[in-house]
């Protein structure tokens, strides 16, 4: 009787604040957290130095309406660059969004909502950091209206963030746009007009 061989997953261990490669392995190492699977080729391809690690960075890319993490040439990149670094909060219906960011116009406030699942996986990697939000004007990315930073701690412990809005424009949300960094693996942009 033939044995049933067990799937091999490839593992790429990575820094998180310098996104790059430390680490290959066939099993899980209990020394590094942030770890990503490989497909075999790629695998193969660093293994045997083909290709080397420098070569290669972990970024967040946009695949559908989620937000993954993903192993990219640096090269690739060059020549098919996006800016995936960003992603533009929208009212597209979201299924169970990641993050909501509620314009109050009443209020005259942004709220920051973030999921109890969201808060699970985000915790350990955002510890103690300010998450920027960027409010643009629509039409034109390079205008910058105003960053807002929220404390991962406060959006982690409390149900609801609100800020204030500062400039004129941020009440007319038909001209403004609003960024995030690619944390969150789906967003949502709700609209209060009473």
């Amino acid at each position: 009787m033939a044995k049933r061989l067990k799937k091999i997953v490839h593992y790429a261990y990575y820094q998180v604040d310098t996104k790059e490669l430390i680490c290959l392995t066939t099993e899980k190492h209990p020394n590094f957290k942030d770890w990503i699977e490989l497909d075999e080729y790629t695998y193969g391809r660093l293994v045997s130095g083909k290709e080397k690690f420098r070569d290669y960075l972990i970024g967040h890319v946009k695949v559908g309406k989620k937000t993954v993490i993903k192993l990219q040439s640096k090269m690739t990149q060059a020549y098919v660059f996006r800016n995936t670094g960003f992603e533009v909060v929208t009212t597209a219906a979201v299924e169970n969004p990641e993050l909501v960011v509620e314009w109050n116009y009443p209020k005259k406030e942004w709220n920051f909502f973030l999921s109890a699942v969201a808060k699970k996986r985000l915790r350990p990697k955002l510890e103690n950091q300010l998450l920027p939000f960027f409010i643009i004007l629509e039409n034109d990315y390079d205008f910058l209206i105003r960053t807002i930073f929220v404390s991962s701690e406060v959006l982690f412990s409390d149900e609801c963030v609100g800020v204030a809005f500062e400039a004129n424009l941020e009440t007319e949300l038909d001209k403004i746009s609003m960024l995030t960094k690619l944390f969150f693996e789906s967003s949502l942009l709700r609209v209060v007009n009473e």
